[in-house]
């Protein structure tokens, strides 16, 4: 039986560094500009159509909300999950995630007076957030809203990035 080659502790931190490298890679042009098609906006945005069909049940704003919630909840719960679970590089990955999401949901939501974004329906009248918006007499909202949303993205990929360059700073070797 051959011997099961051993990862040096070296070894494994240069590949975190290179996951790290890539994930930000994948994430930050989504975050700088949600409006970039991707196969992570592609991701977010099953994650966003399975909301309203999950959450129709519950009423109309509640399944235009649940579109936008999910999508941000489902990378919001990974992080969780692996914050509760003491793995900080695999959170400070999935962050990333987290933060492309919410810029996502930033530019839909500051889209909402416009309704230029492209919609599977090819109905502008079916956009979540001109919908909730209108109904609400809020549409003067909807950019400071986006704003903020797109703070919560930067701060995010901020976050996510400290966080696992910290674990990796913080983190003793491993045995080899």
């Amino acid at each position: 039986m051959a011997a099961r080659p051993v990862m040096t502790p070296a070894a494994a931190r240069a590949g975190r560094a290179v996951a790290l490298l890539l994930a930000l890679l994948v994430t930050v042009p989504g975050v700088l500009n949600p409006l970039q098609p991707g196969w992570l906006s592609n991701v977010n945005l099953v994650f966003h159509e399975a909301g309203h069909v999950l959450l129709m049940w519950a009423g109309e704003t509640v399944t235009l909300l649940g579109g936008s919630a999910v999508q941000v909840l489902v990378p919001a719960a990974c992080v969780a999950t692996f914050l509760a679970r003491q793995e900080r590089f695999a959170a400070g990955l999935v962050t990333l995630w987290l933060g492309h999401s919410l810029a996502g949901v930033a530019a839909y939501i500051r889209d909402a007076p416009a309704r230029e974004l492209p919609l599977l329906t090819g109905d502008p009248d079916t956009h979540d957030w001109w919908q909730l918006l209108v109904g609400w007499n809020a549409l003067g909202a909807a950019d400071p809203l986006g704003r903020f949303m797109l703070f919560l993205a930067y701060a995010a990929v901020i976050l996510g990035t400290l966080l696992a360059v910290w674990n990796e700073l913080n983190s003793s070797p491993e045995p080899a």
